[in-house]
């Protein structure tokens, strides 16, 4: 008597469909497995629960359960060993120490991904040098997450046979009929076609969105590129110039948060981001009179945000220390960078966090 083995059969072996089935399964539950955040969505304990930190805009995260309108979405990534400590809570190995909370990063010293506070408990994965892996699932608001776009499996089409002598087309017959041309991927659906050009007649008017607010009149007709079409309006793409004393002046227009308004509502903007122009004075090593520093890391002294006169602290890896270094002072530097504090325990001084030296 012989035993069938119990073992499932090989994709090989499986019915073509079948096979097929699986693999686009399996191409969906991978798609459906990451989301991308749609703006800096806070992360929270529980659903409605207290805040652990923000996500961060654009950037893509593991998501899982589902509960009511949030879902649970993992972070992972990079932090400075020295804005942490031991930690056994809640079956947890870490928790931030930094007065201002930490950034995560998806490399040492790479791209922030996300941001937790002060007191955030972490899970350790591993370490490298001075700083170490974490890892920590929250909840998040359903809304702020949009998915991933589902990559569909390409099925490779048979080249047809080449035609036999009974196929052959005989002297004086028609020649054969070849089948359409496949339209290629990537072609715009038909609502929103592009095209060379068209004209735009006098006085029209453009709007930044489909009955928006006028934004342009054009006084005579002007050749315009065609990119899309929605409803009864068509999307233009039109290219002009303007003097350059009607552009506005950077220094002009200065910061949209600027460094009173941090102090008059210091807790106001912690964790938005900015882009300002500071006057680099020198680096040196947090202490313990800057608690919303990791003590021994590296920062800025800055003054601004320019035109304004007061200081700035500005964390930054050492690897940007080392480039502000290149600096001499006094030297204006333009930054992206993300309020970690309106002001320290002991000085009206704000604390951010560089995203990236901007440059010039």
């Amino acid at each position: 008597m012989s035993m069938l083995p119990q073992s499932s059969p090989g994709l090989g072996r499986l019915p073509v469909c079948l096979a097929l089935a699986l693999v686009a399964f399996g191409a969906t539950a991978s798609a459906q497995a990451r989301q991308r955040a749609a703006s800096a969505a806070a992360l929270l304990k529980d659903p409605g629960g207290i805040r652990l930190g923000s996500l961060v805009a654009g950037v893509s995260y593991q998501v899982g359960r589902a509960n009511g309108g949030h879902v649970e979405a993992t972070i992972d990534g990079w932090v400075p060993v020295a804005s942490t400590k031991r930690s056994t809570r809640d079956g947890f190995d870490l928790t931030v120490t930094a007065g201002s909370g930490v950034a995560i990063r998806s490399t040492p010293s790479g791209a922030i991904v996300a941001r937790v506070q002060k007191g955030t408990l972490l899970s350790k994965v591993s370490t490298r040098g001075t700083w170490v892996r974490v890892r920590r699932a929250g909840w998040v608001a359903r809304g702020s997450l949009r998915a991933e776009p589902a990559v569909k499996p390409t099925v490779a089409q048979a080249a047809p046979p080449p035609p036999t002598r009974r196929d052959s087309v005989k002297p004086g017959s028609p020649p054969p009929v070849l089948p359409a041309a496949t339209k290629p991927p990537g072609d715009p659906p038909a609502d929103s076609t592009v095209s060379d050009g068209a004209t735009v007649r006098p006085g029209a008017v453009l709007s930044i969105t489909p009955d928006g607010k006028p934004a342009a009149t054009l006084v005579q007709s002007a050749e315009v590129q065609v990119i899309g079409r929605t409803r009864d309006w068509t999307k233009v793409r039109f290219e002009g110039w303007v003097r350059n004393a009607d552009l506005a002046a950077e220094a002009a227009s200065g910061p949209r948060i600027t460094a009173v308004m941090l102090r008059d509502q210091p807790g106001k903007y912690v964790g938005q981001t900015v882009s300002w122009r500071v006057q680099y004075l020198a680096v040196q090593e947090a202490d313990p009179l800057r608690p919303e520093i990791p003590r021994g890391a590296p920062y800025v002294l800055a003054r601004g945000p320019l035109p304004e006169s007061g200081f700035t602290y500005l964390i930054v890896t050492r690897e940007q220390a080392a480039v502000f270094r290149q600096f001499a002072p006094l030297d204006e530097v333009a930054i992206e960078a993300v309020i970690r504090a309106g002001r320290t325990k002991y000085l009206p001084t704000p604390v951010l966090e560089l995203v990236k030296v901007v440059p010039r």
